[in-house]
């Protein structure tokens, strides 16, 4: 009697259970030009020039893409083709004006990097520096919380 019970409940939570999907691969990814040594001069501020360092985008997909990467609430903008099997280098980010990426302050900001594509790509971010660099894989929005700030 106890055995039909115990391999009923086993259907029964197998049932209600499902497998993650989620992958490095999107089509939609957020990111912020974060904090970077060489953005600052010697009394701690932001350096007005950009700073030395530079952030890109590196992409790649198993199929072509047409990939864009935007600052929505700067107006800027720019759109990469992506050939499959190959890894795509994007321009550096703005950092100085108008349509400065650079993250310099705590808080809310209106800097948001948006990364968008036509086919699931896996995108990489990296800042660097003369002998300081760092980089990160970025996830797409699906595999993450529902709420960005």
């Amino acid at each position: 009697m106890l055995k039909p019970i115990l391999v009923f409940l086993c259907i029964v939570v197998g049932l209600d259970l499902a497998s993650q999907d989620f992958s490095n691969k999107g089509r939609e990814f957020w990111v912020g030009y974060g904090s970077h040594v060489a953005m600052y001069n010697a009394s701690g501020s932001a350096n007005i020039t950009g700073g030395a360092q530079n952030m890109v985008f590196y992409f790649t997909s198993d199929r072509n893409a047409t990939v864009t990467v935007e600052i929505p609430l700067l107006g800027w903008s720019q759109t990469y083709t992506v050939i499959a099997n190959q890894v795509t280098t994007s321009a550096v980010m703005p950092k100085t004006g108008a349509e400065d990426a650079r993250i310099v302050a705590e808080g809310k900001t209106n800097r948001g990097i948006r990364i968008t594509s036509d086919v699931p790509i896996i995108a990489y971010a990296h800042i660097y520096n003369n002998a300081v660099s760092g980089a990160t894989l970025l996830f797409p929005v699906n595999t993450l919380a529902r709420e960005y700030y």
